[in-house]
């Protein structure tokens, strides 16, 4: 029976909370877009709506694959994975992530926050483990903090009635979907390692220009303060990241 409960059966069921919790929200929203006028959606509409769909079936198909083919070969010893379990499942999650950046009508902001506090979770049972392992707690927790951070700062996709809204609305998918790709490239290498970032430059510098951009573009109409809290501890942990890293050495 204790077996059942090991670090990780309770990190994989907090991270398949986060796909059942999110994929409702997002097929919720669907319904709900769908059951609506059709003249009421504009070319924004139709990009958050097709975003969702191709995210929720690209995070499921590339999860089936990656772990029939891990299962396929389960009893092959010259076989090598690419990615660890885990970070498998954090690619898929942030496919599915890429969907949920985007206020698409019907939109249910208290299930996605759930959502996104599952992983979280997930990120802290790795985070014990690896202390666990290896040590080296301090850099463990900072990379924690700083890689939840970055993800509190991607900003989500929205209507605007801003003068300059056909600049700033492909300003701001790219940035969301950029940064959605960078988060998960930090979360992948999160699992697949051992609970550490490298705390790189590109990743915060896009962060950094990218969000003062949807920022200072829409300052009139509304101020992003969730946004703006997080990617200035976002900086505050990337500067503090790397004077650990320099002291270490």
């Amino acid at each position: 029976m204790k077996e059942k409960f090991t670090p990780n059966a309770v990190k994989f069921a907090f991270m398949a909370l986060y796909f059942l919790i999110l994929t409702t929200e997002r097929i919720i929203s669907l319904v709900v877009c769908v059951s609506a006028d059709p003249s009421s959606h504009d070319g924004l509409d139709y990009y958050m709506m097709a975003l969702t769909i191709l995210a929720i079936f690209g995070a499921y198909i590339f999860a089936v694959i990656k772990f029939t083919d891990a299962a396929r070969h389960h009893d092959d010893e010259d076989y090598k994975p690419r990615g660890t379990f885990f970070g498998n499942l954090a690619v898929a999650a942030g496919i599915l992530l890429l969907g949920g950046m985007v206020h698409t009508d019907g939109t249910i902001p208290a299930m996605q926050f759930a959502s996104y506090g599952m992983i979280l979770v997930a990120m802290a049972i790795h985070t014990v483990q690896n202390i666990r392992l290896s040590h080296n707690g301090d850099k463990k927790w900072l990379s924690f903090a700083y890689i939840t951070a970055f993800s509190m700062a991607i900003p989500v996709v929205y209507h605007t009635d801003i003068d300059i809204a056909f600049l700033f609305i492909p300003v701001e998918i790219v940035v969301s979907a950029g940064m959605v790709i960078l988060f998960t490239i930090m979360l992948k290498r999160f699992f697949d390692g051992n609970a550490e970032d490298n705390f790189s430059l590109l990743p915060f510098l896009t962060a950094i220009f990218g969000d003062f951009l949807v920022l200072e573009m829409r300052w009139h109409e509304e101020v992003n303060v969730f946004v703006l809290i997080f990617i200035c501890i976002a900086t505050v942990l990337w500067f503090a990241g790397n004077f650990l890293c320099i002291k270490k050495k």
